[in-house]
């Protein structure tokens, strides 16, 4: 049976305003994810410090002293810190959790690199040693989709039925307002990469998903 990786309180974080409460993997546990998940783009595991705003802290600016942390593809750095909430525990709870947190993590980075990455900037490419990955944010947009919309979507066989849930639920938001306004547009390129992402996911957990698109 494969050892559980269990969140510890981390109190290394410097910043002006009231915190939540913020959880950590061990480096021990680092190392184990590290050994894991090579196959998929991990790199290597160091403990590192940051600044910057991201969900971990109501997006206001904070500095994060020695986290445990994973190096990916050669670009990005993975904070192991999340908030102490059902999201962040669930992300360890099975090892196909894991691979969705990749799998959203590489489409976010394509299509939206300001909500994956901390400080975005893409004027500063040639500077920047790593990426930062808002990996509290990731988790939580992954417990989303998998928990909040996994079920059913498991279900659906044809992105009509979808088109018609997601005009209630806005689990892929096209930014549009009224009430007759289409919440998914397949004719999107964007949106329909975004379905397909998400039901790649909700396939790990429920492995008779129809992939409809």
């Amino acid at each position: 049976m494969e050892e559980k990786i269990l969140l510890q309180p981390f109190d290394r974080i410097l910043s002006g305003y009231d915190r939540l409460s913020e959880v950590a993997v061990s480096i021990e546990d680092c190392g184990k994810l590290y050994r894991k998940y090579q196959a998929l783009g991990v790199q290597e595991y160091r403990v590192w410090s940051y600044q910057g705003a991201s969900y971990l802290n109501h997006y206001l600016h904070c500095s994060v002293d020695r986290v445990p942390a994973l190096i990916y593809k050669n670009k990005y750095l993975i904070p192991l810190i999340f908030r102490a909430s059902r999201e962040s525990e669930a992300l360890f709870d099975a090892p196909y959790r894991m691979n969705g947190f990749f799998c959203l993590l590489d489409w976010m980075v394509e299509h939206r690199p300001k909500q994956a990455l901390i400080d975005y900037d893409k004027d500063k490419e040639k500077e920047v040693l790593y990426w930062v990955v808002d990996s509290a944010y990731i988790a939580f947009r992954l417990y989303e989709i998998m928990e909040g919309a996994g079920f059913p979507l498991s279900h659906f066989r044809s992105v009509d039925e979808f088109e018609k849930w997601n005009r209630i639920y806005s689990l892929i938001n096209s930014g549009r307002i009224g009430r007759h306004s289409r919440s998914f547009d397949e004719s999107n390129a964007e949106q329909l990469s975004e379905l397909q992402m998400i039901l790649n996911i909700v396939k790990l957990k429920y492995p008779k998903t129809t992939l409809f698109v």
